[in-house]
């Protein structure tokens, strides 16, 4: 059975404890002293019911009630049946309890509260009762009424829409979009398309809709959507800065790049808010192999004052994509330039610690370095991001550096941060500044062909992420090719073959592996590369090492 979320029940809860309204309604309870009968009969009368623009239903009736029998009680009831009986099924849960009648005339707006429970009510009745509790009824009036009643969830979204602003209502739809879980972007779908049925003309909410539709179906299909979404939010708001700066990424992705280009200069000139812009421009110019003018749009979108919104996450993306071109360039200074800089935005505490403490582990060989900015992040809980990875690493290449007390104490802190097995061994290998700790390792003990639950090995790891390097360094520690791994138990150096990765094969043919001698239920690498149709995966098989 589905969970709902605590934060809608509490949303519901405050909607349900808002007091009744009432047209001259004394609030006070009777007292224990009654005064004398007024004359007449009790009576209900005038029933109503209406739905309001935030989806409440909602009864409007008079009632006469002559003071007797003390104590009586109003009721409203919703029924399965258009005839007025009482159902069991629905006498609990299908109930709104209002305050005690009052003496007199009186006209009673109220909002009838949730049933415990999805499902269709087909009449709405109101009873004047005996006693709360009790089903002997003094009055009564019923109504046909068919109420299709929303599932919880929506229910409680309605209301909340209704109570917000179109424009805080669209700031939150878009916090649930940049959470790129699938149930928030599910939630953020239908408040954005509540807010167009109430304002088709609200450009805004058709470009959250493009990100949506990417987000949830990212390819051919998911970008046509996208690009219609935008056209309707352009023929909107023509000049829409941000229709514009998402339509040109959708054309940079269907390799329509002039499109793009034409797209970004132009939201460009009204110098928006938007860093996506910078950010976006970089990606398509990358994918163009325009590297220099890439790195110069992604060095824009960090040059620019953080927002404190929604668009720091293009700061975040050009962070990551500038690092990953800078690598590939081997530009480790310029690397650690951006480092410290978004370490200077975000505090030396950040949980972006980690990744500047993974660099000065492998690539700068700061072991002390690496273990100060990990526990940094641990510190600002972020327990759940790679510094606990990476301190545990550092603490192993720690304890091979060491002599004495403090080496057994780097081996205990790593093994809390990291414990041993086949993916930290990769991870070790990864680096030749770290690949010291693994060979201590495995002379302590620490098989380099163990397997984890998965069956997986450190080279079937190394080779999974196509890390050649770690791969070849594993090899050179004894590690076999041969063994068989994961779920399908296959011989690990298969892998890539059967991922296609043809440059992971050469490199493991450089390294030694004979691949004559692996088979997988009866077929040779070379039979999976003809079965798979990869020409290039086969000549690499089939030639001779001296051509290698």
């Amino acid at each position: 059975m589905r969970q709902i979320p605590a934060l809608l029940i509490l949303s519901a809860s405050a909607a349900l404890s808002q007091p009744y309204s009432y047209a001259q309604v004394p609030t006070s309870p009777p007292t224990a002293v009654q005064s004398a009968a007024l004359p007449g009969q009790n009576t209900v009368s005038g029933l109503s019911v209406r739905q309001r623009a935030d989806g409440a239903w909602t009864a409007d009736f008079d009632y006469y009630y002559t003071g007797a029998p003390h104590f009586a009680a109003l009721r409203i009831d919703l029924l399965p049946q258009a005839d007025a009986s009482n159902s069991p099924e629905y006498s609990e849960r299908w109930r709104t309890f209002l305050p005690s009648p009052q003496p007199g005339s009186h006209h009673v707006s109220v909002a009838i509260a949730y049933p415990q429970g999805q499902g269709t009510s087909r009449q709405v009745v109101v009873r004047l009762l005996r006693e709360l509790l009790g089903d002997e009824v003094l009055a009564s009036q019923g109504i046909d009424k068919i109420i299709d009643w929303p599932d919880f969830q929506t229910w409680v979204r309605d209301q909340q829409v209704a109570q917000n602003s179109p424009e805080n209502n669209l700031k939150h739809a878009i916090a649930l979009i940049d959470s790129e879980d699938e149930p928030q972007l599910r939630e953020a779908k239908a408040i954005i398309e509540k807010l167009i049925s109430q304002n088709p003309r609200l450009d805004a909410g058709y470009v959250e809709l493009a990100r949506i539709a990417m987000k949830t179906n990212w390819g051919p299909e998911g970008l046509h959507q996208a690009e219609t979404l935008l056209s309707s939010a352009l023929q909107i708001r023509p000049d829409s800065a941000n229709a514009k700066i998402l339509l040109g990424y959708v054309y940079a992705h269907q390799h329509r790049f002039d499109q793009a280009e034409k797209l970004f200069a132009d939201a460009a000139r009204s110098n928006p808010p938007n860093l996506w812009l910078w950010t976006n421009w970089g990606e398509s110019l990358e994918m163009q192999g325009r590297i220099d003018q890439a790195i110069s749009r992604y060095r824009e979108a960090i040059a620019r004052p953080m927002t404190h919104d929604t668009y720091d996450r293009a700061r975040e993306n050009s962070y990551l994509n500038l690092l990953a071109l800078l690598e590939k360039r081997k530009d480790f200074d310029g690397m650690e330039a951006l480092y410290k800089q978004r370490l200077a935005e975000f505090g030396p505490g950040s949980c972006y610690s980690s990744d500047y403490a993974r660099f000065k582990l492998q690539v700068r060989g700061d072991t002390q370095g690496a273990i100060d900015l990990a526990r940094g992040a641990l510190n600002q809980n972020c327990e759940d991001s790679p510094a606990r990875q990476v301190l545990g690493l550092a603490e192993y290449v720690k304890w091979a550096d060491s002599t004495g007390p403090q080496r057994s104490d780097a081996l205990n802190e790593a093994r809390i941060y990291l414990p041993a097995g086949p993916m930290p061994l990769y991870l070790l290998a990864a680096s030749e500044r770290t690949t010291i700790a693994v060979k201590q390792l495995i002379a302590a003990g620490e098989g380099v062909d163990q397997t984890d639950n998965e069956g997986m090995t450190a080279l079937a790891y190394a080779l999974q992420n196509g890390d050649s390097a770690a791969a070849k360094r594993l090899l050179a520690l004894g590690a076999r090719p041969d063994i068989a791994v994961g779920p399908l138990k296959m011989p690990t150096a298969l892998i890539p073959v059967m991922e296609g990765n043809v440059e992971t094969v050469r490199a493991l043919r450089q390294a030694g592996v004979d691949y004559t001698k692996l088979h997988y239920r009866g077929a040779t690498a070379a039979d999976l590369a003809k079965v798979s149709g990869n020409k290039e995966m086969l000549d690499v098989l089939t030639e001779s090492g001296a051509q290698l």
